[in-house]
């Protein structure tokens, strides 16, 4: 009892001096208590997340290896249009952007007499061009790329434990691959029959093809070479590893079917209902051309429809696997 009224009137002589209210200190045990529940409750779920971050480091540490990043082709635009096969460059395309641009520009200035719009169109349409660009070849270049990819690296996996020889496996490999992953096999096994190292060979294969899973591949396989280790146990693993991760993509882009539903639907709206305002009704049109606050809006739903459509397009976690 002599110790509590000590602790009693320790805590009414510190009170004072922090300026905390009486309500304070069962509010922070409360909090308190509350978390250590939550955080006792969810430790496994906290050591999965942790367990994770620490592959996605280490992963993130193999694909900045300085060997690949010497012979990494720059990814920009200009790449990225001629790997789509686009009958023109660069500065064309930036030239119809200028245009196009413009365009919108005077549109906005002279049709609906709005001086935002004006001002954020030709921004909005530049950077939407180029994530147009980047969005197409990912879905048409890159993500061909990946599946082939993962599929060279299993059947890897199961002739190499067959032939004991990496460069006699991709050699049987190729004639099961699809094109454009067979191409670049063709380039490799053509290098390094002429004299070439082959683990340089590799490293610059792995470096240009724009695929993780093989630059990760290409990396253990140099390590074991420096080390001595058994590559085999290498090229299995990471069959392994492709296989797990697969599995785990496709359940999350099943549970992301939903939200991108409601998302593309909320896109197709938005615009419909402004044009049917702006079409059928005058005081509608009035309000959108004339009024501060009108013109005002007008430009929000244009940075708005275009934001939904940038975080629809987003990678995510499903295209980060």
């Amino acid at each position: 009892m002599f110790e509590l009224n000590s602790l009693t009137v320790a805590f009414d002589g510190i009170r004072p001096a922090l300026k905390m209210p009486e309500v304070a200190a069962p509010a922070v045990l409360v909090a308190g208590a509350a978390m250590s529940v939550y955080v006792h409750r969810n430790i496994d779920r906290f050591r999965r997340s942790l367990t994770r971050l620490k592959d996605a480091l280490e992963h993130e540490a193999s694909r900045r290896d300085p060997a690949l990043d010497r012979y990494r082709v720059p990814r920009d635009t200009a790449y990225k249009l001629e790997r789509l096969g686009a009958p023109f460059n660069y500065r064309a395309f930036l030239a119809g952007n200028v245009l196009i641009a413009l365009g919108l520009s005077l549109t906005s200035l002279f049709v609906l007499h709005n001086p935002y719009l004006t001002a954020i169109s030709p921004v909005l349409w530049v950077v939407f061009s180029h994530q147009l660009v980047d969005r197409l070849y990912r879905s048409r270049v890159k993500a061909r790329i990946d599946s082939q990819a993962q599929l060279v690296l299993q059947l890897l996996a199961e002739v190499y434990g067959v032939s004991d020889n990496l460069r006699q496996a991709i050699e049987r490999v190729i004639p099961s691959t699809p094109r454009p992953m067979r191409e670049e096999l063709e380039k490799l096994i053509l290098r390094t029959k002429t004299n070439e190292d082959f683990n340089r060979c590799l490293v610059e294969f792995a470096a240009n093809i724009d695929n993780r899973d093989m630059e990760t591949f290409v990396h253990g396989i140099v390590l074991s070479d420096q080390f001595g280790s058994d590559a085999g146990e290498v090229i299995v693993r990471n069959a392994e590893v492709i296989r797990d991760r697969m599995a785990l993509r496709e359940d999350l882009i099943n549970e992301t079917k939903g939200k991108k539903a409601v998302i593309g639907l909320f896109m197709v709206l938005l615009p419909v209902v402004f044009l049917w305002l702006f079409i059928g009704s005058g005081e509608a049109r009035e309000v959108f051309t004339a009024s501060g606050k009108g013109q005002l809006l007008v430009a929000f739903l244009a940075l708005v429809e275009y934001l939904c459509w940038y975080y629809d397009g987003r990678k995510g976690v499903a295209g980060e696997l």
